[in-house]
């Protein structure tokens, strides 16, 4: 558990009454600082046959990371506490941890893709420079915490109305691509929000790819121009303002040090983001019925 994740304090006890009620005493520990669940769950594999990972995108990426340094193969159990939650969204586990638990006791592992970061951290979602960061660094502090997942929306509109441009150089197995951008992902979870939002075209969890997007969105109009039609409506259309590729091994980099950058909803200092596609790398537990895209 993420004792910083407030929804998570709030949820703990409704959590372990649920456990209880399903005849389950599970081992509690708490991450100590940002990054300690990779040691949490480090510490915990090799005497635990399942892992439930209270908090956020973040968190759950962690653990994933820890189980791997562990050679772990224990499946992970999201009960989703963070504020975009998106792994939990796509694996259609209930938003409410205490509804979570129940679900997933009774669900079954499902092997999914994840992505290794600059040969050391799991990826579940993504990383990005640019807007991305941009708005996540716009959604911290009273706004994150009133507004919860809307804060995201309000954050990137504040940014995309003046988005810094930067130079990318992207690789894609080999193959180089350098333009001008104002954000550029590689995606793991192309689609967003119960699917609702398609980042990337075709994106799977189960495809054995990762996902470039690049997007060099000048003004408010362009970016939400791009967010509607490309994201929303899914009309995809050629448009020298966007990139997209698939590969097993995708990089970015900017040589401005100062363009934010992000990973699984986490702000980190780094100017050149390389993943590197694991397919069927980890495995997550998964409410019997429901389908990974």
């Amino acid at each position: 558990m993420n004792p910083a994740s407030r929804r998570g304090a709030r949820a703990e006890a409704a959590v372990r009454r649920a456990f209880h009620a399903a005849g389950v005493e599970p081992t509690v520990e708490y991450t100590r600082c940002g990054g300690d669940g990779a040691r949490a769950a480090r510490e915990l594999a090799a005497s635990h046959d399942r892992l439930f990972v209270l908090g956020g995108d973040g968190t759950v990426m962690e653990a994933a990371t820890g189980l791997a340094d562990a050679g772990s193969a224990a499946p992970i159990g999201i009960l989703p506490a963070g504020t975009g939650n998106q792994l939990a969204r796509a694996l259609s586990i209930p938003l409410s941890p205490r509804r979570a638990v129940a679900r997933l006791l009774r669900g079954v592992p499902s092997r999914l893709d994840v992505a290794v970061l600059n040969g050391e951290r799991r990826v579940g979602i993504g990383a990005g420079l640019g807007l991305d960061a941009a708005m996540i660094a716009g959604a911290q502090g009273a706004l994150k915490r009133h507004l919860g997942a809307i804060s995201y929306v309000v954050a990137a509109t504040i940014a995309a109305r003046r988005p810094r441009r930067f130079t990318v150089r992207a690789e894609v197995d080999g193959q180089v691509v350098e333009r001008e951008a104002t954000v550029a992902m590689v995606l793991n979870l192309g689609r967003v929000f119960n699917n609702l939002i398609e980042i990337a075209p075709g994106a799977s969890l189960v495809d054995g790819r990762l996902d470039l997007v690049v997007v060099d969105a000048r003004s408010l109009s362009e970016a939400l121009g791009f967010s509607f039609l490309e994201m929303l409506l899914r009309r995809r259309r050629p448009d020298k303002r966007w990139t997209y590729m698939q590969g097993a091994s995708v990089s970015i980099e900017s040589a401005d040090p100062t363009i934010p950058a992000q990973v699984d909803g986490d702000l980190i200092s780094a100017s050149r983001l390389a993943m590197q596609v694991q397919p069927k790398g980890a495995r997550f537990l998964v409410p019997l019925g429901s389908r990974v895209l």
